[in-house]
């Protein structure tokens, strides 16, 4: 019997995009449409494509990775201005082991450690709002529709 694969943490890079998109395209289809309008995919999945993944990474913005030892790509969470969460995806196969968890830790110092974040923000889609109450975020408003008719929750952390 082989040992579990372990799981190794990065920032990750412009070339990490296709992989990074696929799997936050493949999560956001399981999980996050079918609770959405249908007016809400594609621009929701546009932002998913590596050319604009690789353009948020040049611009600025950090997707920090949870990769599987032969560099496969589990986990994601990308933020934007060291404090707004904007993409956060475990792969399905992998949920219930603790990447979330561990993944949010990394970029929460991370910003932390950048910027001396204190104060996060994101939008949630309903299904991650237990999630992100786990990790300490709660509800700054009622759900709201995006322009592309997404619903989200749009929630905070604030730090001591």
């Amino acid at each position: 019997m082989r040992p579990p694969p372990r799981i190794r943490f990065r920032l990750g890079q412009p070339q990490d995009a296709r992989a990074i998109g696929e799997l936050a395209r493949r999560v956001t289809r399981r999980w996050i449409l079918p609770d959405q309008p249908a007016t809400a995919a594609a621009p929701l999945l546009a932002g998913m494509r590596a050319w604009a993944i690789r353009r948020k990474m040049i611009g600025g913005q950090r997707f920090h990775l949870a990769c599987l030892d032969d560099g496969r790509v589990v986990g994601v969470a990308a933020m934007r201005d060291d404090s707004h969460l904007f993409q956060f995806f475990v792969s399905t196969r992998w949920h219930g082991r603790g990447i979330a968890r561990q993944l949010w830790q990394r970029t929460l110092r991370d910003a932390r450690r950048r910027a001396g974040t204190r104060h996060f923000t994101l939008n949630s889609s309903a299904m991650a709002v237990p999630v992100y109450r786990r990790f300490g975020f709660v509800p700054s408003g009622p759900l709201k529709a995006k322009d592309s008719g997404l619903v989200v929750q749009p929630m905070r952390l604030d730090l001591p």
